[in-house]
């Protein structure tokens, strides 16, 4: 017997019982009681009277005279005619209406609560195989389920965004990306579906929001101008461009919408103290910074200067050397954009999740002495001092003529060996021309 099964003639059951205790007080004979008991008392007392007095009145007669016999059976005929008549009437009136009663309550009750049942019941949800379909045992499942019932119903807002944010967590930026398009597509004028999907190219292009990204989250701040994470992002992106007066506008308003007790809110309000003080924001222990490191003027014509590398450390640093190969020389202009950017992988070294460090410089750098640390996270649940113990980075250095972080034909890119948070001397080598 499978487990719906039971389930139906379980609940029969149960309501065979409920019905039978609810029905029973409509079905029984009641005893009688109240003033109709009373006047059949009396009745009989007022006959019993009447028939001493009919018999003080026949006494003169033999017992087995005929007229005696004939004025008895009168008198009782008349008697059970006065005492049976009105109280048969209402019992067969009462044994009538009674079944009639019960039916009708029968009818009220189950008739409505089964045709719900069956419209809005789910009998199967008991059965084992359903309730491990309701629970993937990982993300890989989870993404497969989604894309499974998304087929069935492509116009599912939310599964739309639950399968993004998975492919997310499975490190797959471009599937994520995709899935939050088809968000917007059928969201256009939501504020949340435009930053999943500028979080989900960011990250796609190596935690640059430079281009499309940034576009989104300014329509999304437009639409929205609370949402914490277009603040969080757009904060972030002015950082990297070195305009904190900007990001402390951006990360002032977040530390208004976050709960101030939060882990996060404490965060967010160091990265603002970092930035009033000149510094890049830094999540691990805080040192002052160097002369050089304050927050640089911006160049004629409001255009920002381009990024220096600062000195940095604390916890899970990264430090090494970016080289260009000696046969690619001369190919790079100063002014391309030098990407810089580090990744978990896994046991097959396969970059997974989010970056946790980005530093963005010149191709006129290089060759280039680097450190990477937590003030180059893209976000606070992504840095390398949070990086679980065990885990592998691997250090990835790529120039861009077109100033964009996914790669493009003719870009210049090299990587470094895998390697755990905390390592120094590292070496980039810049050797591969994309195709």
């Amino acid at each position: 017997m499978t487990a719906p099964i039971l389930l139906l003639l379980l609940l029969c059951v149960v309501a065979a019982l409920v019905g039978a205790y609810v029905l029973w007080p409509l079905l029984r004979r009641p005893p009688p009681a109240g003033p109709d008991a009373d006047a059949a008392a009396v009745s009989r007392a007022v006959l019993r009277e009447r028939r001493r007095e009919l018999e003080a009145s026949l006494a003169h007669l033999p017992p087995d005279a005929p007229e005696r016999r004939a004025a008895l059976a009168e008198f009782a005929a008349q008697a059970e005619n006065e005492l049976s008549g009105g109280a048969a009437a209402g019992a067969a009136t009462v044994a009538v209406r009674r079944p009639w009663a019960a039916l009708a309550l029968v009818l009220l009750l189950g008739v409505p609560s089964f045709a719900l049942y069956l419209l809005a019941g789910a009998p199967q949800a008991a059965s084992p195989e359903m309730r491990a379909a309701r629970e993937p045992a990982n993300l890989d499942e989870l993404a497969a389920d989604l894309r499974a019932r998304l087929a069935t119903d492509p116009k599912a807002l939310d599964g739309w965004r639950l399968l993004g944010r998975a492919e997310l967590a499975r490190g797959r930026p471009d599937a994520a990306r995709e899935a939050f398009e088809r968000a917007l597509a059928l969201a256009p004028d939501d504020a949340q579906a435009r930053v999943d999907l500028a979080d989900a190219m960011a990250q796609a292009q190596g935690a640059v929001l430079e281009g499309r990204p940034i576009e989104l989250i300014r329509e999304a701040l437009k639409l929205d101008a609370r949402n914490p994470k277009a603040l969080a992002l757009a904060g972030a992106y002015e950082v990297s461009r070195r305009d904190y007066t900007a990001a402390i506008g951006h990360w002032t308003r977040l530390l208004e919408v976050l709960p101030a007790d939060s882990e996060q809110s404490r965060q967010v309000a160091g990265f603002v103290a970092d930035l009033k003080a000149g510094r890049a924001p830094q999540v691990g222990p805080r040192e002052e910074a160097p002369p050089q490191a304050a927050a640089p003027q911006a160049a004629p014509g409001g255009a920002a200067p381009p990024a220096t590398p600062a000195v940095a450390g604390g916890p899970g640093a990264l430090r090494g050397r970016i080289e260009l190969e000696r046969r690619l020389e001369g190919r790079p202009r100063p002014d391309d954009t030098l990407f810089v950017v580090a990744r978990t992988i896994d046991d097959t070294g396969r970059p997974v999740g989010p970056p946790v460090a980005v530093l963005r410089a010149r191709a006129g750098d290089l060759p280039l002495e680097f450190t990477l640390d937590d003030r180059m996270a893209m976000s606070p649940a992504a840095r390398l001092s949070a990086v679980a113990p065990g885990t592998r980075v691997v250090v990835l250095a790529r120039v861009s003529r077109s100033g964009e972080a996914d790669a493009k034909r003719g870009d210049l890119q090299g990587a470094s060996a895998p390697m755990r948070p905390g390592a120094s001397d590292l070496r980039v080598l810049i050797d591969t021309v994309v195709d």
